[in-house]
């Protein structure tokens, strides 16, 4: 149960736009480089690591729809996972980042005036739509789980630092 492959034919653009707003992280220069380095060279079994994924993923959803929310969106996604399979599952997830979790990740950079994240996200969104074309399946393997972790990690660390004094931004 730690790899996971998705089957995307049907809903690759969806994939695409979605998986490319992680590239907000590139202007987080500061704290990308080594948050990544630390996520994908520190050795961990290969079951820490879906834990790690899974533990991220709920700290980040609780980042859009609070920690009750979160463990809502995750309850539902593992009850569908359970009821109709792993496509069902993901595809649940998917619905979820792409209507509400990466256009709400996009409005907070845009609130914290971060114009280079969105410039990138902007670039890699174009690349992945025109790279993907021919994608059937994402496998979402240990080190996919580990780019996931160092994605919320960056943001966490982001939102902490970039967070100015004078206002309530979140």
């Amino acid at each position: 149960m730690c790899v996971f492959e998705f089957s995307v034919a049907h809903i690759r653009p969806l994939v695409a736009v979605v998986g490319a707003h992680g590239a907000t992280d590139l202007a987080a220069i500061r704290q990308f480089p080594p948050i990544y380095l630390s996520v994908f060279l520190v050795p961990l079994p290969p079951k820490v690591v879906t834990a790690l994924f899974f533990a991220a993923s709920m700290v980040h959803f609780a980042e859009d729809v609070g920690p009750d929310g979160s463990l809502a969106l995750h309850s539902v996604a593992g009850f569908v996972w359970l009821a109709f399979g792993a496509q069902r599952g993901l595809e649940v997830v998917l619905a979820y980042l792409a209507l509400l979790h990466t256009p709400a990740h996009y409005i907070r950079c845009w609130r914290r005036r971060r114009w280079g994240a969105l410039l990138a996200a902007a670039l890699a969104t174009c690349v992945a739509l025109s790279t993907t074309r021919h994608v059937r399946v994402v496998l979402v393997d240990h080190a996919m789980q580990r780019l996931v972790a160092a994605h919320v990690w960056t943001e966490c660390c982001v939102r902490v630092h970039n967070k100015p004094r004078w206002s309530n931004v979140q």
